[in-house]
Protein backbone atom coordinates (compact mmCIF):
# COMPACT_ATOMS: atom_id res chain seq x y z
CA UNK A 1 0.00 0.00 0.00
CA UNK A 2 1.50 3.14 -1.02
CA UNK A 3 0.79 6.25 1.38
CA UNK A 4 0.79 9.71 0.29
CA UNK A 5 3.31 12.06 1.88
CA UNK A 6 1.85 13.79 4.57
CA UNK A 7 2.98 16.98 6.52
CA UNK A 8 4.55 15.45 9.94
CA UNK A 9 3.32 18.07 12.08
CA UNK A 10 -0.17 18.57 10.88
CA UNK A 11 -3.05 17.52 13.33
CA UNK A 12 -4.26 13.82 12.83
CA UNK A 13 -8.31 13.84 11.21
CA UNK A 14 -9.38 10.78 13.36
CA UNK A 15 -11.58 11.97 15.78
CA UNK A 16 -11.51 8.47 18.08
CA UNK A 17 -8.53 6.55 18.52
CA UNK A 18 -11.55 3.66 19.92
CA UNK A 19 -10.06 0.88 17.27
CA UNK A 20 -6.19 1.23 18.52
CA UNK A 21 -7.45 0.36 21.47
CA UNK A 22 -5.80 -3.26 21.92
CA UNK A 23 -2.77 -1.31 21.10
CA UNK A 24 -3.21 1.12 23.77
CA UNK A 25 -3.68 -2.13 26.02
CA UNK A 26 -0.68 -3.61 25.39
CA UNK A 27 1.08 -0.29 25.81
CA UNK A 28 -0.87 -0.52 29.12
CA UNK A 29 0.68 -3.75 30.32
CA UNK A 30 4.27 -2.50 29.33
CA UNK A 31 3.99 0.66 31.71
CA UNK A 32 2.85 -1.42 34.60
CA UNK A 33 5.87 -4.28 34.10
CA UNK A 34 7.95 -1.13 34.02
CA UNK A 35 5.96 0.03 36.60
CA UNK A 36 5.41 3.64 35.19
CA UNK A 37 2.46 5.45 36.27
CA UNK A 38 1.80 6.39 32.31
CA UNK A 39 1.15 5.14 28.65
CA UNK A 40 3.64 6.56 26.25
CA UNK A 41 4.83 5.79 22.80
CA UNK A 42 7.76 3.96 24.26
CA UNK A 43 5.05 1.35 25.83
CA UNK A 44 3.82 0.66 22.46
CA UNK A 45 6.85 0.50 21.01
CA UNK A 46 8.20 -1.82 23.18
CA UNK A 47 5.39 -3.84 22.55
CA UNK A 48 5.18 -3.58 18.60
CA UNK A 49 9.22 -4.79 19.00
CA UNK A 50 7.97 -7.64 21.06
CA UNK A 51 6.23 -9.29 18.03
CA UNK A 52 9.38 -10.28 15.61
CA UNK A 53 6.90 -11.93 13.51
CA UNK A 54 4.80 -8.36 13.44
CA UNK A 55 4.43 -6.13 10.54
CA UNK A 56 6.36 -3.29 12.43
CA UNK A 57 9.25 -5.63 13.43
CA UNK A 58 9.18 -6.87 9.64
CA UNK A 59 9.42 -2.57 8.58
CA UNK A 60 12.06 -1.77 11.18
CA UNK A 61 14.28 -4.37 9.27
CA UNK A 62 13.64 -3.50 6.24
CA UNK A 63 14.88 -0.19 7.37
CA UNK A 64 18.44 -1.78 9.26
CA UNK A 65 17.17 -1.15 12.83
CA UNK A 66 16.76 -4.46 14.50
CA UNK A 67 14.37 -4.83 17.65
CA UNK A 68 17.02 -5.24 20.13
CA UNK A 69 18.77 -2.26 19.08
CA UNK A 70 15.95 -0.05 19.50
CA UNK A 71 14.84 -1.61 23.02
CA UNK A 72 18.16 -0.98 24.49
CA UNK A 73 17.93 2.76 23.22
CA UNK A 74 14.55 3.15 25.05
CA UNK A 75 15.71 1.62 28.14
CA UNK A 76 18.55 3.97 27.99
CA UNK A 77 16.21 7.06 27.51
CA UNK A 78 13.80 5.41 30.34
CA UNK A 79 16.26 4.48 32.84
CA UNK A 80 15.71 1.70 35.78
CA UNK A 81 12.22 0.89 36.82
CA UNK A 82 11.06 3.23 39.84
CA UNK A 83 11.52 0.39 42.93
CA UNK A 84 8.33 -1.15 44.14
CA UNK A 85 6.07 0.84 47.15
CA UNK A 86 7.16 -1.20 50.44
CA UNK A 87 4.28 -1.39 52.51
CA UNK A 88 4.95 -0.96 56.33
CA UNK A 89 2.55 -3.27 57.94
CA UNK A 90 3.83 -1.48 61.68
CA UNK A 91 3.55 2.06 60.65
CA UNK A 92 -0.31 0.96 59.41
CA UNK A 93 -0.63 -0.84 62.48
CA UNK A 94 -0.31 2.62 64.94
CA UNK A 95 -2.97 3.93 62.76
CA UNK A 96 -4.97 0.52 63.91
CA UNK A 97 -4.88 -0.77 60.59
CA UNK A 98 -4.34 -4.53 60.03
CA UNK A 99 -2.78 -5.23 56.68
CA UNK A 100 -2.83 -8.69 56.60
CA UNK A 101 -6.71 -7.89 56.85
CA UNK A 102 -6.86 -5.58 54.21
CA UNK A 103 -4.92 -7.84 51.94
CA UNK A 104 -7.02 -10.38 52.73
CA UNK A 105 -10.19 -8.50 52.05
CA UNK A 106 -8.59 -7.31 48.80
CA UNK A 107 -7.79 -10.54 47.44
CA UNK A 108 -11.15 -11.85 48.14
CA UNK A 109 -12.76 -9.01 46.47
CA UNK A 110 -9.93 -8.45 43.59
CA UNK A 111 -8.21 -11.36 43.47
CA UNK A 112 -4.43 -12.69 44.35
CA UNK A 113 -2.00 -9.83 44.56
CA UNK A 114 -4.30 -6.92 44.58
CA UNK A 115 -2.96 -4.87 47.35
CA UNK A 116 0.30 -4.88 45.25
CA UNK A 117 -1.46 -4.09 41.35
CA UNK A 118 -3.17 -1.33 42.90
CA UNK A 119 -0.39 1.84 42.08
CA UNK A 120 -0.27 0.85 38.52
CA UNK A 121 -3.94 0.27 38.21
CA UNK A 122 -5.07 3.48 36.94
CA UNK A 123 -2.82 5.05 34.75
CA UNK A 124 -2.80 8.11 32.48
CA UNK A 125 -2.63 8.17 28.78
CA UNK A 126 -0.02 10.78 27.06
CA UNK A 127 -0.99 13.34 24.74
CA UNK A 128 1.82 11.95 22.16
CA UNK A 129 0.45 8.61 22.32
CA UNK A 130 -3.39 9.45 21.56
CA UNK A 131 -1.95 11.79 18.91
CA UNK A 132 0.19 8.91 17.63
CA UNK A 133 -2.49 6.47 17.52
CA UNK A 134 -5.17 9.11 15.93
CA UNK A 135 -2.24 9.06 13.24
CA UNK A 136 -2.21 5.42 13.07
CA UNK A 137 -5.90 5.33 12.40
CA UNK A 138 -5.51 7.97 10.07
CA UNK A 139 -2.90 5.84 7.85
CA UNK A 140 -4.88 2.83 8.28
CA UNK A 141 -8.31 4.76 6.19
CA UNK A 142 -10.52 2.04 5.92
CA UNK A 143 -8.05 -1.12 6.16
CA UNK A 144 -8.16 -2.68 9.48
CA UNK A 145 -5.66 -1.12 11.86
CA UNK A 146 -2.14 -3.12 11.90
CA UNK A 147 1.39 -2.81 14.30
CA UNK A 148 2.75 -1.34 10.41
CA UNK A 149 -0.07 1.57 10.93
CA UNK A 150 1.02 1.60 14.60
CA UNK A 151 4.51 2.55 14.25
CA UNK A 152 3.89 4.96 11.30
CA UNK A 153 1.41 6.56 13.78
CA UNK A 154 4.43 6.71 16.42
CA UNK A 155 6.58 8.09 13.82
CA UNK A 156 4.25 11.03 13.14
CA UNK A 157 4.87 12.37 16.23
CA UNK A 158 8.30 13.69 16.00
CA UNK A 159 8.54 15.13 19.66
CA UNK A 160 7.54 11.32 21.10
CA UNK A 161 10.04 9.52 23.06
CA UNK A 162 9.58 6.51 20.42
CA UNK A 163 9.90 8.77 17.75
CA UNK A 164 13.04 10.22 19.71
CA UNK A 165 14.44 7.04 19.61
CA UNK A 166 14.09 5.73 16.05
CA UNK A 167 15.24 9.21 15.04
CA UNK A 168 18.49 8.77 16.50
CA UNK A 169 18.80 5.02 14.83
CA UNK A 170 18.26 6.81 11.59
CA UNK A 171 14.43 6.20 11.60
CA UNK A 172 12.59 8.80 9.55
CA UNK A 173 8.69 8.80 8.96
CA UNK A 174 9.75 9.30 5.03
CA UNK A 175 11.66 6.52 4.67
CA UNK A 176 9.14 4.37 6.51
CA UNK A 177 6.70 4.98 4.52
CA UNK A 178 8.82 4.96 1.46
CA UNK A 179 9.37 1.41 2.51
CA UNK A 180 5.76 0.51 3.96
Amino acid sequence: MKLPQRNRCRAPRAKTIRIAEPYLLRGAEEARRRRHAYVGTEHVLFRLLGDQDGDAARLLRRLRVDARTVERALEGRLGEPPPSVKIDPDALATLGIDLDTVRKRLEETFGAGALERTPSSCLGVTPRLKRALAHAVDVADDDPLDDRHVLLGLLSVPDSVAAGVLSELGVSLADARRLD
